[in-house]
């Protein structure tokens, strides 16, 4: 028994007769089913694209839902700590961050001058210190952001946020404080 090839020509006719025969087409030959093979290439298209869209759209949704959500489960003095921390980078203790902030909320809607604020909440964390003192401490900063310019809170974050909270004299813990009084209360306008 002898082996053949199969002759080429014949094998590359059956392909191309399967091809043609097979289900769906790959091209329609007819004119008359062109319009609808392309209609129903185009829906599948369309489809493919509303379905990744409308996935994209949902997780962006779900995304800002879930940070809205976490925001609002914040308590106000909460939100207001993890503002101060992210504005100053740099570890300062929990409790005299949580003192600025809820003495903030508690001033919030007091109708109290702004450096009367300031004040209070640096004596919430500088006890010892007397309101005068504070408020000549104060005076400047309230000004330089009352006309809109932090050039002062800024000099103040600079210049006291280089060591930490204890090895600081009273005077930078002072100006400290009224910083992020002011940062804070900044903070709590912004809430709603």
């Amino acid at each position: 028994m002898s082996y053949t090839q199969p002759d080429p020509h014949l094998a590359a006719q059956a392909e191309l007769l399967a091809a043609l025969l097979s289900s769906p087409p790959s091209y329609p030959w007819e004119p008359s089913q062109a319009e609808a093979y392309f209609a129903a290439a185009t829906l599948e298209e369309e489809d493919d694209a509303l379905e990744s869209s409308l996935t994209e759209g949902w997780q962006q949704f779900s995304a800002q839902i879930s940070a809205q959500w976490a925001q609002a489960a914040m308590s106000p003095a909460a939100a207001i700590v993890q503002n101060l921390k992210e504005q100053i980078q740099d570890p300062l203790p929990d409790d005299l961050l949580h003192t600025v902030a809820t003495t903030v909320i508690a001033l919030r809607h007091s109708g109290q001058a702004y450096l009367d604020q300031l004040v209070a909440c640096a004596q919430a964390v500088l006890p010892t210190w007397d309101a005068e003192d504070l408020a000549v401490l104060a005076r400047p900063l309230a000004y330089s952001l009352r006309d809109g310019q932090n050039d002062i809170l800024d000099l103040n974050l600079r210049t006291t946020l280089q060591s930490h909270w204890q090895s600081l004299s009273e005077i930078e813990q002072a100006r400290l404080s009224l910083t992020l009084a002011a940062l804070a209360l900044k903070a709590a306008e912004d809430q709603p």
